[in-house]
């Protein structure tokens, strides 16, 4: 294999390791010599490639804002009616946090920084929002009850969707498969009457 893909793929096993380490202690609890012990590397081995913890988070915090943005930005300029566009927004979240332990990492320590900071997540503030425009729509095309307020229900579907990745016990690979697919279809029941697929 030739060098380059050597320490390619020596970089992805690195933050795939560090993903795991970050999001089952968070970022004070991570500890750099675990990760490098989990894919048999030398500390020094695992210095060539980050640093410190810092850059190790720094490259999982620009994995979720690349990910998460082309879910985003498709919810947004979808030429889809609102309901399919929040429904693609809402399983793509589901799926992404339940397959991809970078990102849930990246959520975790994203979610430890604010809290310190005693501030909202800046890419949690960014989906909440666009899921309120979403519902909005939603409601005035006639799909679910106007009569709902739309920022409980904005709020509801956020909480419900981020709580169930953070109430996990193993590190986002357990008992979340299809947890929000199902959350989905009672929500969409629940207000619609019939299943929004």
């Amino acid at each position: 294999m030739p060098k380059q893909a050597r320490a390619l793929r020596t970089y992805d096993r690195v933050l795939d390791a560090a993903a795991y380490e970050f999001a089952r202690y968070g970022y004070t609890n991570a500890n750099l010599q675990n990760i490098a012990d989990r894919i048999r590397l030398t500390k020094g081995a695992l210095y060539g490639h980050f640093a410190n913890k810092e850059e190790l988070a720094a490259a999982l915090d620009h994995h979720l804002r690349a990910t998460l943005g082309v879910l985003l930005t498709e919810a947004r300029t979808s030429p889809h009616p609102a309901l399919g566009r929040l429904r693609t927004l809402v399983l793509g979240l589901g799926r992404l946090f339940r397959t991809d332990v970078r990102a849930l990492a990246a959520l975790r320590l994203a979610a430890e920084t604010a809290r310190s900071n005693a501030k909202p997540i800046p890419l949690l503030t960014e989906t909440h929002d666009l899921v309120l425009h979403l519902v909005r729509e939603t409601q005035q095309e006639g799909h679910w009850d106007a009569s709902i307020s739309t920022r409980p229900l904005a709020d509801l579907i956020v909480a419900a969707l981020f709580g169930a990745f953070w109430t996990e016990t193993d590190t986002g690979h357990s008992g979340s498969d299809g947890t929000v697919d199902t959350m989905w279809e009672a929500l969409a029941q629940a207000l619609g009457g019939a299943p929004a697929h």
